[in-house]
């Protein structure tokens, strides 16, 4: 038995990546599924401009194609590498036990070429100049009770930022005494491991006495920076960007985000910047905790060889984590080499308190990995938590190098990938009486989109259907009626926000969903 289904074609990112070398385009061409034996063939084709071998990967979703984690290991053909580009290639999978119940499902074929990707050149693109104007806008109180509405502000601009970056963008609620916390988080869901998650967060509150500057205003335009950056590339595993709130009255934020985690995921590094804006290259003004030089001699006598100068960024973590303090390490030296570090490292049955004083704490008490990076609070920072925190003391020359350093690291745990990939739309039924499908062939493109989004229909046998373009808030941005066999129909899109939308058509009956993106 054949079914029609509709697909879309993402060609995401071209523009950021070297335009010597175009990823290859996949376009599927047929669905053929056998309810009876639990299977399906799908066909499609394979572009490459430069003739490249690809590795081809299989992926299925059961949730509008929010997340690809159904098992495909049982699919066979055209998948792996390598595989040459041309017409005809085929998938076959037997899903039996990943689909238990009829529903639509959305298939994904993603071809990547393995041309390099130059991380020096996202790490180039941090502009110290835009870090000082967003974190000017910013600073200011930013506490629930004494400064609500400049708190709120901030929420908005994190999360107007996220969607602007085309993220899926949501606000993760939780009360706390009189007030509801709001953590704000963005994801870039990985192209074939979505499940693997790499988390870039800084809190966005403040004390009720501080502007917040450095506390902690600097983590925060540094998580914007890195997802402005990271957000056109594709990558094999998911980035998260999280704004935490209330990290100032006992780190409610992350310990609300790490309770209520998705246990599908593994986290697999968190680069928690807390505080990185601190810089001085006067003897003596960095000091240490009271016994630092006994638990960690090697990092103590690197700062006094340099007559205890405040010109580094401290790296903290436990033993448990040690491979990925080398990486945060690795990263620096090799992409922003003029960034001094200090590294240390707790035993996981011996951490002193000063080592838990931010939103890695809970990812650590829950066994995820995470790092502690910081310049060093009142250790350096003679404005801590005072009025002073203002962003006249924030070296951005300092800053910058922090935040290349955390973007390298974070790009190279996310793994960049040079591929697209092209999605399509199956009805599964079950049963003698099948569920009415939408009969409908049609492609989408361009996605990304920029002026237009254009729909073009093949065989279809509905007289007429409804579109629909609804953001990732819920919110029906176009609703119009069109006629399949027109042929064709354009989408303006050029005065609609930034973001991840969804296109729906629906014949009143049975819809298709797609997610589109607009530039």
């Amino acid at each position: 038995m054949r079914y029609l289904y509709s697909f879309s074609l993402f060609l995401l990112c071209i523009f950021t990546l070297n335009a010597q070398n175009q990823p290859p385009t996949v376009i599927i061409q047929d669905i053929s599924l056998d309810e009876a034996a639990q299977s399906l063939t799908l066909t499609f084709d394979i572009e490459d401009a430069e003739g490249d071998e690809v590795e081809v990967f299989f992926r299925a979703s059961d949730d509008g194609g929010q997340t690809y984690r159904l098992n495909t290991e049982s699919a066979s053909g055209d998948i792996g590498y390598p595989i040459s580009a041309g017409a005809g290639k085929q998938v076959s999978w037997n899903y039996t036990g990943s689909i238990l119940q009829a529903g639509e499902y959305v298939l994904k074929i993603v071809a990547d070429d393995r041309y390099g990707i130059d991380i020096q050149k996202m790490v180039d693109q941090v502009d110290s100049n835009l870090l000082r104007e967003r974190l000017s806008h910013i600073v200011g109180k930013r506490h629930y009770s004494v400064a609500a509405e400049n708190l709120n502000k901030t929420r908005d601009t994190i999360e107007q930022a996220f969607l602007q970056y085309g993220l899926q963008t949501y606000r993760q609620n939780f009360p706390y005494v009189v007030t509801t916390g709001q953590n704000i988080i963005g994801s870039l869901p990985g192209a074939t491991e979505d499940e693997a998650v790499i988390i870039v967060d800084g809190h966005y509150d403040t004390v009720a006495a501080s502007p917040g500057a450095d506390d902690n205003g600097t983590a925060v335009i540094g998580v914007l920076e890195a997802a402005r950056i990271l957000s056109p590339y594709r990558f094999t595993k998911t980035l998260r960007f999280i704004g935490f709130d209330l990290e100032e009255v006992g780190l409610r934020g992350s310990r609300h985000y790490v309770e209520n985690r998705n246990l599908e995921e593994e986290i697999q590094g968190v680069l928690n910047m807390e505080m990185i804006g601190y810089y001085s290259e006067a003897p003596n003004s960095q000091t240490l905790p009271t016994g630092f030089n006994l638990l960690f001699p090697d990092a103590y006598q690197a700062v006094s060889d340099n007559e205890f100068r405040g010109d580094f960024i401290t790296n903290l973590a436990i033993q448990s984590f040690t491979g990925l303090s080398t990486s945060f390490q690795e990263a620096a030296a090799q992409y922003v080499p003029e960034l001094k570090i200090v590294s240390a490292t707790a035993p996981d049955n011996l951490v002193p308190d000063d080592f838990t004083r931010s939103d890695h704490a809970y990812f650590w008490e829950n066994g995820l990995p995470a790092l502690f990076l910081t310049d060093g609070a009142e250790f350096r920072n003679p404005n801590y938590h005072r009025s002073s925190d203002t962003l006249e003391t924030v070296n951005f020359t300092f800053m910058s190098r922090v935040v290349k350093a955390v973007i390298a690291t974070a790009a190279e745990l996310a793994g960049p990938q040079h591929s697209t990939e092209a999605t399509a739309t199956v009805q599964v039924t079950t049963g003698d009486d099948h569920l009415h499908q939408l009969d409908c062939f049609y492609t989408v493109s361009p996605n990304p989109a920029r002026e237009e989004l254009r729909l073009r229909f093949g065989p279809c046998q509905e007289g007429q259907l409804m579109i629909e373009l609804i953001s990732l808030t819920g919110q029906q941005v176009l609703n119009r009626k069109v006629n399949p066999q027109d042929g064709e129909v354009q989408i303006a899109t050029g005065s609609l926000a930034p973001g991840v939308y969804w296109l729906r058509l629906s014949d009143g009956v049975f819809f298709s969903g797609q997610k589109v993106v607009v530039e």
